[in-house]
């Protein structure tokens, strides 16, 4: 049997306590167990920092979860809109355009730099949707995509909001509702009022609409 003398700081020891106590105070006993253990790790993956890589990578994919489910946020303005005055239609313009500042004279037919700013910005609220944006035929197409249908819509609405009241302003001219996504087709608008208009219209009352065989929901404007 192989005796050493090995030096354990108060901070070592305090991290042994589990250990120790499960030994009654065995110190040898202990190290036998971090010696086995060590050897497993080694054993399986290769070495100790392969395993701490690999489970920071897990905590932090739990962390990513948790933080999707319960760690969503809202500015303090619009949380107090939506549990007061929802009701009487969109949200303030100010209120959507401060999300989405600097960006309110971007050029939206550059549908790269487009769909940057939309998810950067709405990634800030943790909210459970990816956007992703094209064009084709002087259109410009955006999908929301996520888990809930409600969030999904209020997105949608937002982004409207931000296209309506650009310097060359995006009206509504085709939405489709899926059931995890919603579909939007956008064309140029004669003015700010036409595009919001187009917003009410498709976004706003789209709650009796009724699905077809494929769950999809095609919305028409009145």
């Amino acid at each position: 049997m192989l005796r050493k003398n090995v030096s354990i700081s108060d901070a070592h020891l305090k991290l042994l306590e589990p250990l120790l106590k499960k030994h009654q105070g065995n110190l040898s006993a202990a190290m036998r167990d971090i010696i086995d253990f060590t050897g497993f790790v080694t054993e399986n993956m290769g070495s100790l920092e392969t395993a701490k890589d690999l489970l920071k990578e897990k905590n932090h994919v739990r962390e990513q979860i948790q933080n999707r489910i319960y760690g969503v946020t809202i500015p303090l303005t619009m949380f107090r809109w939506l549990l007061a005055s929802r009701k009487y239609g969109l949200p303030p313009m100010c209120e959507t355009l401060q999300l989405f500042a600097p960006h309110n004279d971007i050029n939206v037919y550059d549908t790269n730099s487009l769909n940057k700013i939309i998810n950067e910005e709405l990634s800030i609220l943790n909210w459970p949707t990816t956007v992703s944006v094209d064009s084709g035929d002087d259109q410009i197409s955006i999908q929301v995509t996520g888990t809930d249908p409600e969030i999904n819509n209020f997105a949608a609405i937002l982004i409207s909001m931000y296209l309506s009241n650009n310097k060359n302003p995006q009206k509504i001219i085709k939405l489709l509702l899926y059931p995890s996504s919603i579909s939007m087709k956008f064309s140029t608008a004669s003015c700010s009022e036409d595009a919001q208009q187009s917003i009410y219209a498709y976004l706003c009352d789209n709650t009796e609409k009724m699905p077809d065989q494929n769950g999809v929901i095609l919305v028409k404007a009145e």
